[in-house]
């Protein structure tokens, strides 16, 4: 054997222990010496099977095999910046509708990565069989294998084949079938109770968002137009960087921790609102939306609601992902149903009306984008145009919002009326190596704008003074439904006490405590399983948080822009911790 085919065959044997050590980094061999014993077992696995005579089928799979492993850790590593595992792997199964745009757009990159590396992998086993006997290999590997074993996943092989395991057996969990127990009749103390217009955007971040009315509007131009006495609140974050956990949060109150049941349990807005009265009539409530309807634990929420409108409905078939509806452009679609429908609703009522073109992969009329050049094909060296591509659908979208808004004013008539204003979190363009959304707990994906505006004496004077109080103060989606129900004047119904005592979050029409309440975040839940375990606590201007390969907290000030401060200056955020958190993300405990 030549000292050149000694030399392909090392690279061959050691070609998943060097991925492992570049994906992991060899920080993680120094804090897990005992990890490296997995790495010689992978080389010995690949050397019995370059020493195993193969016919040409099963060489032809097995390096097949090898280039699909070391593509989908590559391409994984390249969207999230960590390696590939079974929690991944169960997260892309329960969430596929959503994963599955950027697989599709991310198809050319992975199939031609994957040929390249099962044709290097074919001309690797076609060369001389190594002279290491394989008696000594496969003691070397079972060597390697007993000293790497206290670690709950191996190598690249390892990881792959328990992720394929893992996605074949995850079913998804069912959902909470019927409504919520009844609530009895909540009495408002409002004379005149308002109209809400609730607006929940996808994906924008308040970087990229005109929130303060004394700013030029150039994203939100009509909005602003529109609404110049609106109440911004510019320190506004969300509690997740997942659609289905904002919304949870947004319409329970209530951490997304421990146990699904007791949040199923648990009243919604939708249920608070129905049980609302003015005078002897219940409010109605209507969800139009441009999404799919796959945000509720509801099995049918539907039945919740006085008038319910998806994506779905508008296409009149189901869809598998949102990237459908958001290239059917039905945001526009949403804004007519809001001008149909808002005109003949009998007042009061909450009509949540829900966008997505904001959404990968960005609605707008290329036509008139005011933003060029824009590309919406996901590579690190088109980020800006990604980024000027959402910034146009931005822009859009505000058209499309402003239409509803408008229609929501015509019909109030000088009725009492709040519009309230916000998204379900932000989006990244490759800050911290993280693209779109999901990825961690940092301001580009967690600060949202957000906004409050009344008219018609929806609200009393003292009520305006502390929203506009609010407007620089650290806020959380915690805090919205509060702010709702007292705007409909039932907070402090003697009904709602416990359901009350649960909620972290306080009502913004009311003067804020002088001390800030320590909240969890986190983007992985019983009910949402994700990839990367991220999660944290938020404290006025302070963010406590971590990702998976964190050996600590980070600790993190937000006042004139997120920045990483010394870990002992959020002592009392990680003593908080530990009253949501066991563990922490990278599974140590949390002690």
């Amino acid at each position: 054997m030549t000292a050149t085919s000694r030399l392909l065959r090392a690279l061959f044997c050691w070609q998943l222990a060097a991925l492992d050590v570049a994906l992991r980094g060899p920080a993680f061999y120094a804090a897990h010496p005992r990890a490296a014993g997995y790495l010689v077992a992978s080389a010995m696995l690949l050397h019995l099977l370059s020493a195993t005579r193969l016919r040409r089928p099963f060489r032809a799979a097995a390096a097949l095999s090898l280039g699909l492993a070391i593509t989908a850790q590559i391409a994984f590593f390249r969207y999230f910046h960590a390696p590939f595992d079974d929690q991944a792997a169960i997260a892309t199964r329960l969430a596929w509708v959503d994963v599955r745009p950027v697989v599709v757009h991310a198809l050319p990159f992975l199939a031609g990565t994957a040929l390249a590396i099962t044709a290097l992998e074919l001309a690797w086993l076609s060369l001389p069989r190594p002279p290491l006997p394989r008696r000594l290999a496969a003691l070397a590997l079972a060597l390697g294998v007993l000293v790497g074993g206290p670690l709950r996943e191996g190598t690249t092989e390892i990881r792959t084949a328990s992720a394929l395991v893992a996605a074949a057996r995850v079913t998804p969990p069912p959902r909470v079938a019927g409504g919520h127990a009844p609530l009895p009749p909540l009495a408002s103390r409002r004379a005149r109770v308002p109209s809400i217009l609730f607006i929940l955007t996808e994906s924008v971040r308040a970087a990229d968002w005109c929130g303060d009315a004394a700013e030029p509007c150039p994203l939100s131009p009509e909005i602003a137009a529109l609404l110049p006495s609106r109440l911004p609140l510019l320190q506004m974050r969300s509690t997740a960087s997942y659609t289905a956990i904002s919304m949870s949060v947004l319409l329970t109150g209530l951490p997304q921790l421990g146990s699904r049941d007791p949040i199923n349990a648990a009243p919604d807005l939708f249920d608070l609102v129905h049980a609302v009265r003015d005078g002897d009539r219940p409010l109605s409530v209507h969800y139009w939306s441009a999404h799919k309807p796959s945000f509720f634990e509801r099995a049918d929420p539907a039945a919740a609601v006085d008038s319910y409108l998806t994506a779905e409905t508008m296409l009149g078939h189901p869809i598998e992902d949102v990237e459908e509806a958001v290239a059917g452009g039905l945001d526009r679609r949403l804004t007519e149903e809001c001008q149909r429908r808002l005109p003949s609703l009998a007042p009061p009522y909450l009509a949540i009306v829900h966008y997505s073109g904001t959404h990968e992969p960005y609605f707008f009329d290329e036509a008139r984008a005011p933003f060029r050049p824009f590309g919406r094909v996901v590579t690190w060296s088109g980020m800006e145009d990604l980024h000027r591509s959402y910034l146009n659908s931005i822009v859009e979208q505000d058209r499309s919002i402003a239409g509803c808004i408008r229609a929501f004013l015509d019909a109030q008539r000088g009725a009492p009326h709040l519009v309230v204003f916000t998204s379900d979190h932000g989006e990244s363009f490759g800050e911290r190596h993280a693209i779109h959304h999901g990825q961690d707990l940092y301001d580009e994906q967690i600060h949202v704008p957000a906004f409050v505006y009344a008219g018609g004496g929806a609200l009393e004077p003292a009520e305006e003074r502390a929203l506009a109080d609010a407007r620089r103060a650290p806020v959380t989606h915690f805090d919205v439904l509060p702010t709702l129900l007292d705007a409909l004047g039932v907070l402090d119904h003697f009904a709602l006490a416990g359901a009350r005592a649960s909620m972290p979050g306080r009502s913004l029409l009311r003067p804020l405590p002088a001390a800030a309440t320590a909240v969890p975040i986190t983007n992985c839940t019983e009910m949402w399983q994700c990839p990367l375990n991220a999660w944290g606590v938020l404290e006025g201007d302070r963010k406590l948080t971590a990702q998976a390969w964190d050996g600590a907290w980070r600790c993190l000030t937000l006042g004139d822009g997120e920045r990483e401060v010394e870990l002992g200056r959020c002592g009392d955020l990680v003593e908080a911790s530990r009253r949501f958190f066991p563990l922490r993300p990278n599974g140590a405990p949390n002690d």
